[in-house]
């Protein structure tokens, strides 16, 4: 069963669905899962979620505040603080139905939200598994990969733009969007690299390849930075990365999972950034992945 659900969130209501399973195939553990940068929850999460419930697990898919169905202003706005308010509201949310488990909930975060979902579960001791899917672990090395992949015209075209917002902000005028993936030539793309094409092709009717400039000067991207919490990560987590991924940073994944020693468990797959996304073989063996460590970690 598949219902809308909303929550309040600060001042806010986000929106989501909740995938129920069958009542006999129930477990009584819960996942949350969430987009990355600029994503909503109709581009291919709901596949995901559709399949932890047939598994027996409640999943709860939701848009940030700002993005797709939920509410919220500025819209398309990234402010890591604000999503990860969104994400532990959403977790209440999970934990206060009736036929889940409080203390048995696992995460699932892609992309940016692989970083949400780490210090999410360092903040919280009850979180009793997470699976990050092709992961920016560390921002500023991803950054670095993508001013590579973008080349250094269009890494200019988009710092002059951040630059101009920044100095005009001040006087109130209308921020002009930046292109999230490469759509229109003429502008330069906050995730450069070609394989980003695929995002406009696998987003669902609210996404917008919009993204506001504020998110780069009042964001706190740089807090999204896993791989500062190594040494004191205690939850088990998969990590799944894409082989020819030129978005993040793969060798800061393969780090942290080294520093994270027995706590993690990296798994390459066949392709690239949004590969995981598509109806492919591989999405249905990271799928079965991790449903399989959910299995484990949150079924008593």
């Amino acid at each position: 069963m598949i219902s809308p659900i909303e929550f309040k969130s600060s001042r806010h209501i986000c929106r989501g669905r909740l995938y129920e399973p069958k009542p006999k195939a129930a477990n009584g553990a819960g996942v949350v899962l969430a987009h990355g940068l600029g994503g909503t929850m109709d581009c291919g999460l709901f596949d995901y979620a559709q399949a932890f419930a047939e598994a027996g697990f409640h999943a709860l898919v939701f848009d940030y505040r700002g993005f797709g169905e939920s509410d919220g202003a500025p819209r398309q706005f990234i402010c890591v603080p604000r999503q990860l308010e969104d994400w532990r509201h959403a977790i209440h949310f999970l934990r206060s139905h009736g036929n889940v488990d409080a203390d048995r909930i696992g995460l699932w975060g892609i992309s940016f939200s692989g970083g949400h979902v780490m210090h999410l579960a360092h903040g919280d001791a009850k979180i009793r598994g997470v699976v990050a899917q092709v992961p920016m672990i560390d921002p500023v090395l991803s950054a670095h990969v993508g001013n590579y992949q973008r080349g250094g015209a269009a890494t200019q075209a988009l710092m002059k733009a951040i630059v101009h917002r920044f100095k005009t902000r001040w006087f109130r005028s209308q921020a002009k969007m930046l292109q999230i993936a490469p759509g229109k030539a003429s502008q330069p793309a906050v995730i450069g690299s070609a394989e980003a094409k695929a995002y406009i092709k696998l987003a669902g009717k609210t996404w917008k390849n919009e993204l506001h400039p504020d998110s780069f000067l009042k964001g706190a991207f740089e807090s999204n930075n896993a791989s500062l919490l190594t040494d004191e990560m205690t939850t088990p987590m998969v990590l799944q990365i894409g082989d020819i991924d030129k978005v993040v940073s793969n060798e800061a994944t393969h780090n942290f999972a080294r520093r994270c020693g027995p706590l993690a468990r990296l798994t390459s797959y066949r392709g690239d950034h949004f590969t995981l996304l598509q109806d492919n073989g591989e999405r249905r063996a990271a799928i079965a992945e991790a449903i399989g460590f959910y299995e484990a970690k949150l079924i008593l």
